[in-house]
């Protein structure tokens, strides 16, 4: 009978072959979790009253009042979203 657990562990042993990787992508998965987080309050920010002429006047500043970290991720996605209004 095979393991059943044989290619996960072939897999593994696979991986522990491969280079590690670059600093940048460890980084840059870390901040995921949030950011997909901050990314689905968007909606819910660019329907607040007063929330579009705070974000023109100083982006990071209206993210902060609003409770969004100013990521470049969610600042951009945030004028990508006001300009296709």
């Amino acid at each position: 009978m095979e393991d059943p657990i044989g290619p996960e562990l072939d897999l593994a042993e696979a991986l522990r072959m491969t280079a590690a990787p670059p600093q940048a992508w460890i980084d840059a998965a870390a901040m995921l979790p949030s950011t997909l987080g901050d990314l689905g309050e968007i909606e819910r920010v660019v329907t607040l009253p007063g929330f579009r002429a705070a974000f023109v006047a100083d982006p990071e500043q209206a993210l902060a009042d609003f409770g969004l970290a100013a990521s470049t991720p969610v600042v951009s996605a945030l004028q990508d979203r006001l300009a296709g209004d």
